[in-house]
C-alpha cells in the first residue's frame, strides 16, 4: 500500500511538472525583436509590434545613449518564449525567457 502511494504521488510530481512547463503559463512568440549585443555577444532581448516600433526604439536609445563602444543593436525577426508573471495589483507581464532564434 505504501509503495502504491508512492508511485501515485510521484506520478501527480512528474505529470503535474509537464502541465506548467507546457501550460498557459508560456507562449510563442514570432516577430520582430530588438537585439542588444555586447562584444558580440546576445544579452538582450525584447519582442516588438512590428518593424516601425522596432526602429523606433532603436533610435530613441542611440540617441539617448549614444553608440557605446561595443555594445550593438538590431532589429530582426525571431522567436522567443514569453512566460507570464504575477504582477500584482497591474495584473499579468510577458517577459522573454528563451530566444529560439530566427
Amino acid at each position: 500500500m505504501a509503495k502504491l502511494l508512492l508511485l501515485l504521488f510521484c506520478c501527480i510530481i512528474f505529470f503535474g511538472n509537464l502541465n506548467v512547463a507546457k501550460g498557459a503559463d508560456e507562449k510563442l512568440f514570432a516577430g520582430w525583436i530588438l537585439h542588444m549585443f555586447i562584444s558580440g555577444q546576445l544579452k538582450e532581448f525584447t519582442p516588438r509590434g512590428g518593424m516601425a516600433e522596432c526602429l523606433k526604439v532603436k533610435r530613441k536609445i542611440l540617441r539617448s545613449h549614444g553608440n557605446a563602444v561595443g555594445t550593438r543593436w538590431e532589429c530582426a525577426k525571431g522567436k522567443l518564449v514569453l512566460r507570464k508573471y504575477d504582477t500584482g495589483k497591474t495584473g499579468d507581464k510577458w517577459l522573454p525567457v528563451e530566444h529560439l532564434g530566427k
